[in-house]
């Protein structure tokens, strides 16, 4: 919640014997925990600003794979200068010497929150946020991840909960502790923690009732584990979060880590067509989310920029590279980057209905 900056905020002095690192936070509050660090919020003394400060929990401290984890999370988000990751501050060690990074404190939903109160039938929810923002969210996300393949970084772990969406259209991609770098190898520590089944990654939808554990998102290659995670896995990651958009369910659910790998490496592709009524997903939008859902990556977009230019295109009514439409619509639709109305449609039918007359009864009297 935003409040008012004053003057006696802004132009007090600074102390002579300035307070730096750890000793300049106060006011510490707790503000949610996880299965492997905390959050608190607290009061940046020299700035005159409340921030986040995250730590490992004590018992996993000392531990150097989650300390790796914790460090690359963030040193990548703050090497990474784009909108959509949050601005982190510092990152030090506290009185009993434990790492910790201070970041923005950010204020929204995330989209995990948001979808399922529309699957819930939440009207607010679903006013607020209707298709095309939240195809706009994705398209947001999707340039922040097309910023970071360039400097040679894959996030590996893309869900809605990661997603946050602020009151004033601010849309910030969290936890990069799973990133993988460039000179990274995929069979490193933390790759094999993913995929044992050990990181607590929740469902969505209809996962709220499944095992804790469970990787929802993972994508086929992770799931055969064949050292083989690029850019791809990230666009994987975004068909599923597109799908998810487009139907209001989720798109994998399980019982354990098992279910879940066979059925991402056995079952067939599904698109949003395949489990919605004939005609309430659009084509191109299908094409879209289908494209970037194949199992093997070399049958996905190969690049994220070329994902979002297609999202971005079927906004403006644009064709998408994906999907070609039937030819009438191509020409009805060719002179106005929006679809033709219903009342042109109608006046378009009329006039054929009316040659078809006048053919008729001129054959008739011939």
């Amino acid at each position: 919640m935003s409040h008012t900056i004053t003057l006696k905020q802004t132009d007090r002095d600074l102390p002579k014997h300035v307070k730096n690192g750890f000793m300049r936070y106060s006011e510490f509050q707790p503000l949610t925990q996880g299965g492997e660090a905390m959050l608190q919020t607290c009061f940046d003394e020299n700035l005159g600003r409340t921030v986040v400060m995250k730590t490992l929990l004590p018992q996993l401290a000392n531990l150097e794979v989650y300390r790796k984890r914790f460090l690359r999370e963030a040193r990548v988000t703050a090497q990474i200068p784009h909108p959509a990751t949050v601005p982190v501050y510092e990152i030090s060690r506290d009185r009993e010497s434990n790492v910790y990074f201070t970041m923005k404190k950010l204020d929204g939903r995330d989209l995990c929150d948001i979808l399922d109160r529309i699957a819930e039938g939440d009207a607010a929810t679903k006013e607020s946020y209707p298709l095309d923002q939240l195809l706009n969210v994705l398209i947001h996300v999707g340039q922040c991840l097309a910023y970071a393949h360039t400097m040679g970084v894959v996030h590996r772990d893309l869900k809605p909960a990661n997603i946050m969406v602020g009151q004033y259209g601010e849309i910030t991609l969290l936890d990069w502790g799973l990133a993988k770098v460039w000179d990274m190898e995929d069979n490193d520590e933390i790759e094999e923690l993913v995929r044992s089944g050990q990181q607590q990654v929740s469902g969505r939808l209809t996962g709220r009732g499944d095992v804790q554990g469970t990787p929802f998102y993972m994508s086929p290659e992770q799931a055969r584990e064949t050292a083989d995670v690029d850019q791809r896995t990230d666009i994987y990651n975004m068909g599923i979060m597109l799908f998810e958009i487009l139907t209001n369910q989720s798109f994998m659910s399980g019982r354990n880590f098992k279910e879940i790998k066979r059925k991402i490496l056995e079952d067939p592709v599904r698109s949003p067509a395949d489990v919605l009524p004939r005609g309430a997903v659009a084509a191109d939008l299908n094409a879209i989310c289908l494209k970037a859902l194949q199992k093997e990556p070399e049958h996905r977009y190969a690049t994220m920029e070329q994902f979002v230019t297609d999202l971005r295109n079927q906004l403006l009514g644009r064709p998408v590279s994906v999907y070609q439409s039937p030819p009438l619509v191509r020409w009805l639709t060719s002179s106005s980057r929006n679809p033709v109305s219903t009342r042109s449609l109608f006046w378009v039918a009329v006039g054929i209905l009316v040659c078809l007359i006048f053919q008729t009864i001129w054959q008739a009297v011939n």
